[in-house]
Protein backbone atom coordinates (compact mmCIF):
# COMPACT_ATOMS: atom_id res chain seq x y z
CA UNK A 1 0.00 0.00 0.00
CA UNK A 2 2.66 2.63 1.07
CA UNK A 3 4.51 1.60 -2.70
CA UNK A 4 1.51 2.30 -4.29
CA UNK A 5 1.10 5.69 -2.44
CA UNK A 6 4.50 6.69 -3.41
CA UNK A 7 3.72 5.92 -6.71
CA UNK A 8 0.82 7.47 -7.16
CA UNK A 9 2.63 10.92 -5.20
CA UNK A 10 5.46 10.83 -7.75
CA UNK A 11 3.13 10.40 -10.67
CA UNK A 12 1.01 13.11 -9.03
CA UNK A 13 4.30 15.27 -8.59
CA UNK A 14 5.27 14.47 -12.29
CA UNK A 15 1.85 15.28 -14.04
CA UNK A 16 1.65 18.74 -11.98
CA UNK A 17 5.21 19.98 -12.34
CA UNK A 18 5.17 19.23 -16.19
CA UNK A 19 2.15 20.56 -16.38
CA UNK A 20 2.21 24.09 -14.73
CA UNK A 21 6.29 24.78 -16.67
CA UNK A 22 4.07 23.69 -19.64
CA UNK A 23 2.04 26.01 -19.10
CA UNK A 24 3.90 28.51 -17.80
CA UNK A 25 6.03 28.52 -21.47
CA UNK A 26 2.53 28.99 -22.96
CA UNK A 27 1.52 32.48 -20.81
CA UNK A 28 4.97 33.79 -21.03
CA UNK A 29 5.10 34.53 -24.04
CA UNK A 30 2.08 37.28 -23.62
CA UNK A 31 4.06 38.47 -20.82
CA UNK A 32 6.65 39.36 -23.13
CA UNK A 33 4.62 40.53 -25.68
CA UNK A 34 3.64 43.20 -22.73
CA UNK A 35 7.55 43.96 -21.93
CA UNK A 36 8.75 44.59 -25.32
CA UNK A 37 5.43 46.78 -26.48
CA UNK A 38 6.01 48.55 -23.35
CA UNK A 39 9.72 49.58 -23.71
CA UNK A 40 9.70 49.32 -27.55
CA UNK A 41 6.52 50.44 -28.46
CA UNK A 42 5.10 52.49 -25.30
CA UNK A 43 1.61 52.68 -23.31
CA UNK A 44 -0.95 53.15 -25.53
CA UNK A 45 1.04 49.82 -27.61
CA UNK A 46 0.48 48.53 -24.10
CA UNK A 47 -3.26 49.71 -24.45
CA UNK A 48 -3.79 48.16 -27.80
CA UNK A 49 -2.51 44.79 -26.32
CA UNK A 50 -4.98 44.28 -23.48
CA UNK A 51 -7.70 45.73 -26.01
CA UNK A 52 -6.77 42.65 -28.47
CA UNK A 53 -5.62 39.78 -25.84
CA UNK A 54 -9.58 39.07 -25.26
CA UNK A 55 -9.15 36.85 -28.78
CA UNK A 56 -6.05 35.11 -26.99
CA UNK A 57 -8.43 33.58 -24.65
CA UNK A 58 -10.97 33.00 -27.36
CA UNK A 59 -8.62 30.91 -29.57
CA UNK A 60 -6.64 28.99 -26.07
CA UNK A 61 -10.79 27.91 -24.36
CA UNK A 62 -11.33 26.67 -27.88
CA UNK A 63 -8.28 24.63 -28.52
CA UNK A 64 -8.47 23.71 -24.05
CA UNK A 65 -12.08 22.68 -24.69
CA UNK A 66 -11.39 20.56 -27.31
CA UNK A 67 -8.16 19.13 -26.03
CA UNK A 68 -9.42 18.34 -22.56
CA UNK A 69 -12.30 17.27 -23.58
CA UNK A 70 -10.92 14.96 -26.21
CA UNK A 71 -8.08 14.10 -24.58
CA UNK A 72 -10.32 13.13 -21.05
CA UNK A 73 -12.44 11.01 -22.70
CA UNK A 74 -9.81 9.02 -24.39
CA UNK A 75 -7.78 8.07 -21.12
CA UNK A 76 -11.37 6.87 -19.63
CA UNK A 77 -12.01 4.56 -22.74
CA UNK A 78 -8.53 3.52 -22.73
CA UNK A 79 -8.80 2.59 -18.71
CA UNK A 80 -12.10 0.69 -19.81
CA UNK A 81 -10.30 -1.22 -22.69
CA UNK A 82 -12.49 0.30 -25.23
CA UNK A 83 -9.20 1.14 -28.09
CA UNK A 84 -11.58 1.38 -31.07
CA UNK A 85 -13.64 4.28 -29.04
CA UNK A 86 -10.56 6.16 -28.28
CA UNK A 87 -9.25 6.27 -31.60
CA UNK A 88 -12.29 7.71 -32.55
CA UNK A 89 -12.86 10.22 -30.15
CA UNK A 90 -9.23 11.52 -31.16
CA UNK A 91 -10.33 11.07 -34.88
CA UNK A 92 -13.16 13.34 -34.05
CA UNK A 93 -11.41 16.27 -31.88
CA UNK A 94 -8.77 16.87 -34.53
CA UNK A 95 -12.49 17.08 -37.01
CA UNK A 96 -13.92 19.89 -34.57
CA UNK A 97 -10.17 21.73 -34.37
CA UNK A 98 -10.15 21.58 -37.46
CA UNK A 99 -13.48 23.21 -38.63
CA UNK A 100 -13.03 25.84 -36.12
CA UNK A 101 -9.75 26.61 -37.15
CA UNK A 102 -11.34 27.65 -40.59
CA UNK A 103 -13.72 29.59 -39.08
CA UNK A 104 -11.77 31.98 -36.61
CA UNK A 105 -9.58 32.52 -39.89
CA UNK A 106 -12.47 33.75 -42.05
CA UNK A 107 -13.42 36.04 -39.30
CA UNK A 108 -9.89 37.79 -38.95
CA UNK A 109 -9.89 38.00 -42.75
CA UNK A 110 -13.51 39.71 -43.00
CA UNK A 111 -14.16 41.08 -39.94
CA UNK A 112 -11.24 42.39 -38.21
CA UNK A 113 -12.67 45.72 -38.15
CA UNK A 114 -15.73 44.58 -36.57
CA UNK A 115 -14.08 42.82 -34.12
CA UNK A 116 -11.36 45.54 -32.95
CA UNK A 117 -14.44 48.13 -32.12
CA UNK A 118 -16.39 45.45 -30.55
CA UNK A 119 -13.33 45.19 -28.27
CA UNK A 120 -13.64 48.69 -27.65
CA UNK A 121 -10.96 50.26 -29.26
CA UNK A 122 -10.86 53.69 -29.44
CA UNK A 123 -9.31 55.99 -32.37
CA UNK A 124 -5.93 56.51 -30.69
CA UNK A 125 -5.44 53.20 -30.51
CA UNK A 126 -7.37 51.48 -33.31
CA UNK A 127 -5.12 50.61 -36.08
CA UNK A 128 -2.65 48.94 -33.84
CA UNK A 129 -5.05 46.97 -32.11
CA UNK A 130 -6.95 45.34 -35.26
CA UNK A 131 -2.91 45.04 -36.50
CA UNK A 132 -2.20 42.68 -33.68
CA UNK A 133 -5.89 41.17 -33.66
CA UNK A 134 -5.97 40.13 -37.13
CA UNK A 135 -2.60 38.77 -37.38
CA UNK A 136 -3.88 36.16 -34.44
CA UNK A 137 -6.91 35.63 -36.02
CA UNK A 138 -5.18 34.66 -39.50
CA UNK A 139 -3.14 32.05 -37.40
CA UNK A 140 -5.95 30.68 -35.24
CA UNK A 141 -5.02 27.22 -36.32
CA UNK A 142 -1.82 27.21 -34.37
CA UNK A 143 -3.49 28.38 -30.96
CA UNK A 144 -6.62 25.97 -31.65
CA UNK A 145 -4.53 22.75 -32.75
CA UNK A 146 -1.61 23.44 -30.97
CA UNK A 147 -3.78 23.05 -27.50
CA UNK A 148 -5.41 19.67 -28.99
CA UNK A 149 -2.60 17.79 -29.53
CA UNK A 150 -0.81 19.05 -26.50
CA UNK A 151 -3.69 17.77 -24.54
CA UNK A 152 -3.64 14.57 -26.19
CA UNK A 153 0.19 13.94 -26.28
CA UNK A 154 0.06 14.60 -22.48
CA UNK A 155 -2.71 11.69 -22.37
CA UNK A 156 -0.33 9.79 -23.83
CA UNK A 157 1.67 9.00 -21.28
CA UNK A 158 4.21 11.92 -22.93
CA UNK A 159 3.56 14.90 -20.37
CA UNK A 160 7.38 15.75 -20.52
CA UNK A 161 7.03 16.16 -24.45
CA UNK A 162 3.98 18.07 -24.14
CA UNK A 163 6.16 20.63 -22.00
CA UNK A 164 8.64 20.82 -24.08
CA UNK A 165 7.15 22.05 -26.94
CA UNK A 166 5.06 24.56 -24.68
CA UNK A 167 8.67 25.98 -24.03
CA UNK A 168 10.72 25.59 -26.67
CA UNK A 169 8.18 27.64 -28.93
CA UNK A 170 7.53 30.50 -25.78
CA UNK A 171 11.51 30.91 -25.81
CA UNK A 172 10.93 31.27 -30.13
CA UNK A 173 8.30 34.32 -29.23
CA UNK A 174 10.49 36.07 -26.79
CA UNK A 175 13.95 36.02 -29.13
CA UNK A 176 11.66 37.12 -31.91
CA UNK A 177 9.76 39.49 -30.10
CA UNK A 178 12.92 41.21 -29.45
CA UNK A 179 13.94 41.00 -32.91
CA UNK A 180 11.00 42.22 -35.01
CA UNK A 181 10.52 44.80 -32.28
CA UNK A 182 13.86 46.40 -31.24
CA UNK A 183 16.44 45.45 -34.59
CA UNK A 184 13.63 45.27 -37.27
CA UNK A 185 11.26 48.25 -36.03
CA UNK A 186 8.27 45.98 -37.24
CA UNK A 187 6.01 47.76 -34.14
CA UNK A 188 2.87 45.85 -33.53
CA UNK A 189 2.72 43.32 -36.52
CA UNK A 190 6.57 42.24 -34.95
CA UNK A 191 4.62 41.72 -31.70
CA UNK A 192 1.79 39.61 -33.11
CA UNK A 193 3.81 37.92 -35.50
CA UNK A 194 6.11 36.70 -32.78
CA UNK A 195 2.97 35.71 -30.64
CA UNK A 196 2.04 33.15 -33.14
CA UNK A 197 5.19 31.68 -32.81
CA UNK A 198 5.23 29.81 -29.69
CA UNK A 199 2.23 27.63 -30.87
CA UNK A 200 3.58 27.06 -34.41
CA UNK A 201 6.69 25.76 -33.31
CA UNK A 202 4.82 23.66 -30.22
CA UNK A 203 2.75 22.16 -33.02
CA UNK A 204 5.41 21.20 -35.08
CA UNK A 205 6.69 18.79 -32.12
CA UNK A 206 3.67 17.38 -31.17
CA UNK A 207 2.66 16.35 -34.84
CA UNK A 208 6.15 14.90 -35.36
CA UNK A 209 5.60 12.97 -32.00
CA UNK A 210 2.21 12.12 -33.27
CA UNK A 211 3.31 10.62 -36.61
CA UNK A 212 6.13 9.18 -35.43
CA UNK A 213 6.35 7.88 -31.99
CA UNK A 214 2.98 7.74 -30.50
CA UNK A 215 1.05 4.11 -31.08
CA UNK A 216 -2.16 4.70 -29.62
CA UNK A 217 -2.99 8.08 -30.99
CA UNK A 218 -4.52 6.55 -34.15
CA UNK A 219 -7.29 8.14 -36.62
CA UNK A 220 -10.30 5.53 -37.17
CA UNK A 221 -13.08 6.77 -39.00
CA UNK A 222 -16.20 7.72 -36.55
CA UNK A 223 -19.16 5.97 -36.55
CA UNK A 224 -21.31 8.61 -34.49
CA UNK A 225 -20.18 12.13 -35.01
CA UNK A 226 -23.40 14.19 -32.81
CA UNK A 227 -22.51 12.36 -30.18
CA UNK A 228 -19.25 11.60 -29.60
CA UNK A 229 -19.39 15.84 -30.41
CA UNK A 230 -21.71 16.22 -27.18
CA UNK A 231 -19.46 14.10 -25.10
CA UNK A 232 -16.09 16.64 -26.35
CA UNK A 233 -17.62 19.92 -25.67
CA UNK A 234 -19.32 18.64 -22.42
CA UNK A 235 -15.94 17.44 -20.72
CA UNK A 236 -14.07 20.35 -22.36
CA UNK A 237 -16.63 23.42 -21.53
CA UNK A 238 -15.16 23.77 -18.07
CA UNK A 239 -11.46 24.50 -19.56
CA UNK A 240 -13.68 27.03 -22.13
CA UNK A 241 -15.07 28.98 -20.14
CA UNK A 242 -12.27 29.25 -17.53
CA UNK A 243 -10.18 30.48 -20.30
CA UNK A 244 -12.54 32.20 -22.48
CA UNK A 245 -13.80 34.24 -19.46
CA UNK A 246 -10.61 35.57 -18.67
CA UNK A 247 -10.30 37.30 -21.84
CA UNK A 248 -14.48 38.14 -21.55
CA UNK A 249 -13.32 39.63 -17.82
CA UNK A 250 -10.43 41.65 -19.64
CA UNK A 251 -13.08 43.08 -22.08
CA UNK A 252 -15.31 44.54 -19.02
CA UNK A 253 -12.50 45.99 -17.48
CA UNK A 254 -10.81 47.72 -20.67
CA UNK A 255 -14.65 49.09 -21.08
CA UNK A 256 -15.05 49.97 -17.16
CA UNK A 257 -11.73 51.69 -16.84
CA UNK A 258 -11.69 53.75 -20.15
CA UNK A 259 -14.53 55.41 -18.80
CA UNK A 260 -12.60 56.26 -15.40
CA UNK A 261 -9.27 56.37 -16.36
CA UNK A 262 -8.61 56.45 -19.85
CA UNK A 263 -6.14 54.83 -21.88
CA UNK A 264 -3.73 55.06 -19.28
CA UNK A 265 -6.28 52.93 -17.04
CA UNK A 266 -6.28 50.14 -19.39
CA UNK A 267 -2.45 50.18 -20.24
CA UNK A 268 -1.84 50.07 -16.08
CA UNK A 269 -4.59 47.08 -16.24
CA UNK A 270 -3.40 45.75 -18.80
CA UNK A 271 0.42 45.06 -16.93
CA UNK A 272 -1.96 43.55 -14.03
CA UNK A 273 -3.54 41.24 -15.85
CA UNK A 274 -1.22 40.08 -18.25
CA UNK A 275 0.62 39.22 -14.74
CA UNK A 276 -2.37 37.39 -13.65
CA UNK A 277 -2.55 35.14 -17.13
CA UNK A 278 0.85 33.73 -15.69
CA UNK A 279 -0.36 32.90 -12.64
CA UNK A 280 -4.12 31.43 -13.58
CA UNK A 281 -1.65 29.63 -16.47
CA UNK A 282 0.27 28.12 -13.55
CA UNK A 283 -3.45 26.46 -11.84
CA UNK A 284 -4.44 25.66 -15.12
CA UNK A 285 -1.38 23.88 -15.92
CA UNK A 286 -1.60 22.19 -12.88
CA UNK A 287 -5.31 21.12 -13.72
CA UNK A 288 -4.55 19.86 -16.99
CA UNK A 289 -1.02 18.22 -15.79
CA UNK A 290 -3.10 15.77 -13.14
CA UNK A 291 -5.91 15.19 -15.46
CA UNK A 292 -4.76 12.07 -16.99
CA UNK A 293 -3.55 10.72 -13.44
CA UNK A 294 -7.44 11.47 -12.29
CA UNK A 295 -9.12 10.34 -15.19
CA UNK A 296 -7.38 6.91 -15.00
CA UNK A 297 -8.05 6.77 -11.36
CA UNK A 298 -11.61 6.99 -12.51
CA UNK A 299 -11.76 4.66 -15.13
CA UNK A 300 -10.07 1.87 -12.97
CA UNK A 301 -12.63 2.41 -10.14
CA UNK A 302 -9.60 3.70 -7.49
CA UNK A 303 -11.83 6.13 -5.03
CA UNK A 304 -9.30 6.28 -2.33
CA UNK A 305 -6.69 7.29 -4.86
CA UNK A 306 -8.79 10.07 -6.40
CA UNK A 307 -9.38 11.56 -2.80
CA UNK A 308 -5.98 12.12 -2.14
CA UNK A 309 -5.32 13.65 -5.13
CA UNK A 310 -8.26 15.99 -4.42
CA UNK A 311 -6.69 16.82 -1.41
CA UNK A 312 -2.66 17.25 -2.01
CA UNK A 313 -4.30 19.90 -4.87
CA UNK A 314 -6.49 22.23 -2.91
CA UNK A 315 -3.30 22.12 0.14
CA UNK A 316 -1.15 22.99 -2.92
CA UNK A 317 -2.63 25.57 -4.79
CA UNK A 318 -3.61 27.31 -1.41
CA UNK A 319 -0.35 27.65 -0.43
CA UNK A 320 0.79 29.07 -3.99
CA UNK A 321 -2.18 31.37 -3.60
CA UNK A 322 -0.72 32.91 -0.52
CA UNK A 323 3.12 32.84 -1.49
CA UNK A 324 1.79 34.81 -5.13
CA UNK A 325 0.00 37.34 -3.01
CA UNK A 326 2.77 38.25 -0.52
CA UNK A 327 4.78 38.85 -3.45
CA UNK A 328 2.97 41.06 -5.36
CA UNK A 329 2.24 42.93 -2.22
CA UNK A 330 5.87 43.44 -0.96
CA UNK A 331 6.96 44.00 -4.84
CA UNK A 332 4.59 45.74 -6.64
CA UNK A 333 6.34 49.26 -7.28
CA UNK A 334 9.39 47.22 -8.76
CA UNK A 335 6.95 45.43 -11.18
CA UNK A 336 5.09 48.94 -12.01
CA UNK A 337 8.75 50.22 -12.64
CA UNK A 338 9.68 47.35 -15.14
CA UNK A 339 6.29 47.71 -17.26
CA UNK A 340 6.21 51.91 -17.29
CA UNK A 341 8.71 52.76 -19.56
CA UNK A 342 7.62 56.27 -19.94
CA UNK A 343 7.45 56.59 -16.00
CA UNK A 344 3.88 58.02 -15.93
CA UNK A 345 3.09 58.46 -12.48
CA UNK A 346 -0.88 57.95 -12.90
CA UNK A 347 -0.08 54.23 -14.14
CA UNK A 348 2.59 53.50 -11.59
CA UNK A 349 0.02 54.94 -9.06
CA UNK A 350 -2.99 52.74 -10.57
CA UNK A 351 -0.86 49.73 -11.15
CA UNK A 352 0.31 49.43 -7.87
CA UNK A 353 -2.98 49.43 -6.23
CA UNK A 354 -4.48 47.03 -8.78
CA UNK A 355 -1.39 44.18 -7.88
CA UNK A 356 -1.91 44.63 -3.97
CA UNK A 357 -6.09 44.26 -3.81
CA UNK A 358 -6.36 41.79 -7.45
CA UNK A 359 -3.56 39.70 -6.43
CA UNK A 360 -5.78 38.74 -3.58
CA UNK A 361 -7.82 36.53 -5.88
CA UNK A 362 -5.36 33.88 -6.21
CA UNK A 363 -5.61 32.67 -2.62
CA UNK A 364 -8.61 31.34 -3.71
CA UNK A 365 -8.41 30.83 -7.08
CA UNK A 366 -6.11 27.96 -7.31
CA UNK A 367 -8.62 25.51 -5.85
CA UNK A 368 -11.67 26.88 -7.81
CA UNK A 369 -9.92 26.27 -11.30
CA UNK A 370 -8.28 22.88 -10.06
CA UNK A 371 -11.48 21.69 -8.48
CA UNK A 372 -13.04 22.61 -11.70
CA UNK A 373 -10.60 20.79 -13.84
CA UNK A 374 -11.14 17.62 -11.04
CA UNK A 375 -14.78 17.07 -11.47
CA UNK A 376 -14.40 17.60 -15.63
CA UNK A 377 -11.66 14.50 -15.53
CA UNK A 378 -13.72 12.44 -13.39
CA UNK A 379 -17.26 12.94 -16.06
CA UNK A 380 -18.45 15.03 -13.72
CA UNK A 381 -18.94 17.87 -16.26
CA UNK A 382 -22.02 19.62 -14.44
CA UNK A 383 -20.08 21.04 -11.62
CA UNK A 384 -17.60 21.55 -13.45
CA UNK A 385 -19.31 23.76 -16.06
CA UNK A 386 -21.15 25.36 -12.74
CA UNK A 387 -17.45 26.26 -11.32
CA UNK A 388 -16.29 27.84 -14.11
CA UNK A 389 -19.80 29.68 -14.92
CA UNK A 390 -19.81 31.26 -11.73
CA UNK A 391 -16.40 32.62 -11.79
CA UNK A 392 -16.15 33.10 -15.28
CA UNK A 393 -19.67 35.04 -16.20
CA UNK A 394 -22.52 34.92 -13.82
CA UNK A 395 -20.75 36.38 -10.28
CA UNK A 396 -17.74 38.57 -12.35
CA UNK A 397 -20.33 40.54 -14.97
CA UNK A 398 -22.48 41.97 -12.16
CA UNK A 399 -19.29 42.90 -9.83
CA UNK A 400 -17.38 44.80 -12.57
CA UNK A 401 -21.28 46.83 -13.34
CA UNK A 402 -21.71 47.40 -9.84
CA UNK A 403 -18.26 47.89 -7.14
CA UNK A 404 -16.54 50.89 -10.18
CA UNK A 405 -19.47 52.72 -9.81
CA UNK A 406 -19.61 53.11 -5.75
CA UNK A 407 -15.44 52.63 -5.77
CA UNK A 408 -13.82 53.98 -9.10
CA UNK A 409 -10.48 51.45 -9.18
CA UNK A 410 -11.03 50.70 -6.30
CA UNK A 411 -13.87 48.96 -7.07
CA UNK A 412 -12.24 47.74 -10.59
CA UNK A 413 -9.49 46.32 -8.41
CA UNK A 414 -11.60 44.27 -6.00
CA UNK A 415 -14.47 42.61 -8.09
CA UNK A 416 -12.02 39.65 -8.93
CA UNK A 417 -11.32 38.77 -5.50
CA UNK A 418 -14.94 39.18 -4.37
CA UNK A 419 -15.87 36.85 -7.02
CA UNK A 420 -13.21 34.31 -6.36
CA UNK A 421 -14.06 34.31 -2.76
CA UNK A 422 -17.75 33.90 -3.21
CA UNK A 423 -17.34 31.05 -6.23
CA UNK A 424 -15.32 29.18 -3.35
CA UNK A 425 -17.95 29.16 -1.01
CA UNK A 426 -19.81 26.92 -3.53
CA UNK A 427 -16.55 24.44 -4.53
CA UNK A 428 -16.11 23.49 -0.65
CA UNK A 429 -20.12 22.85 -0.97
CA UNK A 430 -19.16 20.52 -4.06
CA UNK A 431 -16.08 19.11 -2.02
CA UNK A 432 -18.21 18.23 0.82
CA UNK A 433 -21.16 16.51 -1.20
CA UNK A 434 -18.03 14.61 -3.01
CA UNK A 435 -16.81 13.21 0.19
CA UNK A 436 -20.04 12.33 1.44
CA UNK A 437 -20.86 9.48 -1.10
CA UNK A 438 -18.97 7.26 -2.72
CA UNK A 439 -17.79 8.99 -6.07
CA UNK A 440 -17.99 6.17 -8.68
CA UNK A 441 -21.83 6.00 -8.18
CA UNK A 442 -21.99 8.99 -9.50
Amino acid sequence: MNKKRKNLRREYIKGGAFGIFGMLGISVYILADTYFIATGIGNEALASLNIAIPIYGLLTGIGLMLGIGGATRFTILRAKKKYDDSKKVFTNTLILGGGLSIIMTLIGVFFAEEFTRLLGADEAIFQTTKIYLQTVLLFSVFFIMNNIFVAFVRNDNNPKIAMLGMIIGSFGNIVLDYIFIFPLQMGMLGAALATVTAPAVGLSLMVYYWLRHSKTLKIKRPTVFIKEWGEIFSLGSSAFITDFSNGLVILLFNLTIVRISGNIGVAAYGVVANIALVIVAVYIGMGQGIQPLISESFGKNREEDLKRILRWTVFLTFGMGVITYGLGFAFAPGIMEIFNSEGDPTMSRLGIAGIRIYFAAFIFMGINITMGAFFAAVSLAKPAIRISLLRGIFLIIPMILILPRWMDMFGVWLAVPVVELITLIFVIGYLRYFFSRTMIKY
